[in-house]
């Protein structure tokens, strides 16, 4: 968007740099470099393939097309282990499926949509994080494959008044969290509330052993 195509008014909701670097600090932040080494060492340069992981919402369609606008692995244009449509090691997404849990569907599920045949240990995931306070946001406006009871607009949509919804208004002795579920490939996960997915999921990847990298949803803006 061209600044200039913007009225005033608008500008002057947009936060400003020190608004920015107070949040999230004045450079990108990257978790698991020092996994890039051992994943060379120990997978073929013609069998490297990366590709975006994450929660719903967190931004892993965007990453999938930077990367491929401007990642390749030379060595994957002839490869007989895995073929892209820009031959370029660059997938869609993690081969377990993208907004899996690893530690109950990697080697354990194979994504419907372009995980047949990929070998799940050569893939080099990057997780993309978005704050929990944003993703919240962006799961009431749509949820996906998060279910939890919380308000919506008229229009049916999320993002009611009461969204998210964390403790439940109805029980005043005390406070209770409001039960969240996903179904995943190989079954349903129900976790205490939102926020608990949110940890629970990234978690899951904090646990992990191989390599990988995390970066921020906000990193690519």
């Amino acid at each position: 968007v061209n600044l200039q195509d913007l009225d005033a008014s608008t500008i002057s909701q947009l936060p400003t740099w020190e608004n920015v670097i107070s949040q999230y600090g004045d450079h990108p932040i990257m978790y698991g470099l020092e996994t890039c080494q051992p994943y060379r060492e120990t997978t073929l340069p013609a069998d490297r393939m990366l590709g975006p992981a994450g929660l719903f919402n967190t931004g892993t369609n965007l990453l999938f097309q930077l990367m491929k606008d401007n990642c390749k692995i030379r060595e994957a244009e002839h490869s007989t282990s895995h073929r892209e449509p820009a031959r370029n090691g660059i997938r869609f997404h993690a081969p377990w499926g993208k907004h899996n849990p690893p530690s109950t569907h990697r080697y354990k599920n194979v994504a419907k949509m372009f995980g047949e045949g990929i070998n799940q240990t050569a893939f080099f995931p990057v997780v993309m994080i978005k704050d929990p306070y944003s993703w919240m946001g962006s799961e009431c406006r749509h949820n996906y494959q998060t279910w939890w009871e919380h308000d919506f607009d008229v229009d049916g949509s999320g993002g009611g008044v009461g969204c998210p919804n964390l403790v439940n208004k109805e029980v005043l002795e005390r406070e209770e969290p409001v039960e969240a579920m996903v179904p995943y490939p190989l079954g349903w996960v129900y976790y205490e509330s939102l926020v608990d997915v949110w940890n629970k999921w990234y978690e899951e990847y904090e646990e992990q052993t191989f390599p990988m990298l995390q970066t921020r949803f906000k990193d690519l803006l």
